[in-house]
C-alpha cells in the first residue's frame, strides 16, 4: 500500500490495522494457540502471497518517459516450463545507444514504476535504465512467489538486456539482488535502499503483523526447513550473501524513521558487505525515500564514480 509518510505520526496512523487484519490477528493469536498446525498451514500459505495496489499518478508520469513498455518472456524451471511474461520498462538513452545499463529493482508488493524517479536523472548522467515488475507483482502474472522465483526473473532479465552496469534495489529487492549476484548475475555497482538483511527479521515482522503465537511460528520454521533446507537463513539473508561480494562497491541508504524495516537491518548489511558505504536519511520513511532529490542525487553520483 502506498503511504505518504509525511511525518512519523502520520505514518504510524497509516500502519494501524484495518478491520480485516484485526480479525486475522484474533484468529491467529487465539485459535492458533489451540490448533498450531492448522493455523500454521494457513500462515505459511499467506507468507508467499503478494498484494497489488493502483499506481500513483507520479508513477504514470514517469512511465510516459519510457521508450518501451513490453512483456518479456522468461523461462525457468521454477515456472514449470511455461514462459512467464515479465512486464518491463525501458528508458533508452537517446544520446548514447551503448549507454551503460542501470537495473531498478522494486521490493515486496512493489512494482517497477515505483522506481521511476531515478530514470530521468540516470539518463542525464549517461545511462540507459531498465525496470520490471517481478514475479506475481503488478503487471507480471502470479499470485504467490518467493526469493528464488524473483531472483530467477532478475537474472533472466539481466541476461536478456545486459550487461548490467549497476543495480538500484529497494527494500526486498536489496535482499534478492545479492542472492542473484551469488548465482550468476553480474554487475559493477549496487545501491540498496531501505533493505532488510535477515530472513529471520522477515519472519519476525510477519509474525508480529499477524500476532502469530510461538507455536505457529515454530510450525512455520519447521516447514521452511522441510521445504528449503536447514541453511535457508544463510542462503538467502543479504547479511550472509553479501559477504562474498566485496569486489562490487555498494551504497546502502536507509532512513532513521523507517518503521517498515528498521535501520539496524541496513547497518547489519553494511557490516557484512566488505566494500560498502552507509548513508542515513531522516523523515523519509520506507517509500518516500524513493523520490527524494538528495537520495537520487547521491545514487547517481555513486554510480557515475569511475
Amino acid at each position: 500500500m502506498e503511504k505518504t509518510e509525511e511525518n512519523q505520526k502520520k505514518s504510524k496512523n497509516l500502519h494501524k490495522p484495518a478491520f480485516v487484519l484485526k480479525i486475522f490477528r484474533f484468529i491467529f493469536k487465539y485459535i492458533g494457540a489451540l490448533f498450531p498446525r492448522l493455523i500454521g498451514r494457513w500462515a505459511y500459505h499467506l507468507w508467499f502471497l503478494t498484494d497489488r495496489s493502483p499506481r500513483h499518478k507520479r508513477e504514470q508520469d514517469w512511465l510516459k518517459m519510457a521508450s518501451k513498455i513490453e512483456a518479456v518472456d522468461v523461462s525457468h524451471e521454477l515456472f514449470d516450463g511455461t514462459p512467464l511474461p515479465v512486464m518491463t520498462y525501458y528508458w533508452e538513452n537517446a544520446e548514447a545507444k551503448d549507454a551503460p545499463l542501470i537495473m531498478l529493482v522494486h521490493g515486496w508488493t512493489g512494482r517497477g514504476s515505483q522506481m521511476g524517479a531515478f530514470a530521468e536523472p540516470l539518463l542525464k548522467a549517461g545511462f540507459s535504465v531498465l525496470s520490471f515488475d517481478n514475479h506475481a507483482h503488478d503487471k507480471t502474472p502470479g499470485k504467490k512467489t518467493d526469493i528464488f522465483k524473483q531472483s530467477a526473473v532478475q537474472c533472466a532479465i539481466a541476461e536478456k538486456f545486459g550487461p548490467v552496469f549497476g543495480v538500484v534495489a529497494h527494500s526486498f529487492g536489496g535482499m534478492i539482488t545479492p542472492y542473484s549476484l551469488n548465482n550468476g548475475m553480474e554487475t559493477q555497482r549496487i545501491v540498496c535502499i531501505s533493505p532488510p538483511s535477515r530472513f529471520d527479521f522477515l519472519l519476525e515482522r510477519f509474525s508480529e503483523t499477524l500476532s502469530l503465537p510461538k507455536s505457529v511460528q515454530h510450525y512455520m520454521t519447521k516447514r521452511f526447513i522441510k521445504e528449503y533446507g536447514e541453511n535457508l537463513q544463510e542462503r538467502v539473508s543479504a547479511s550472509s550473501t553479501s559477504q562474498q561480494l566485496g569486489h562490487i562497491p555498494a551504497l546502502i541508504i536507509h532512513d532513521k524513521d523507517d518503521i517498515d524495516v528498521p535501520i539496524s537491518e541496513a547497518e547489519l548489511l553494511h557490516q557484512a558487505w566488505p566494500n560498502s558505504i552507509m548513508q542515513h536519511t531522516s523523515e523519509l520513511g520506507h517509500r518516500r525515500i524513493l523520490y527524494n532529490a538528495q537520495v537520487i542525487e547521491n545514487t547517481v553520483d555513486f554510480l557515475t564514480v569511475t
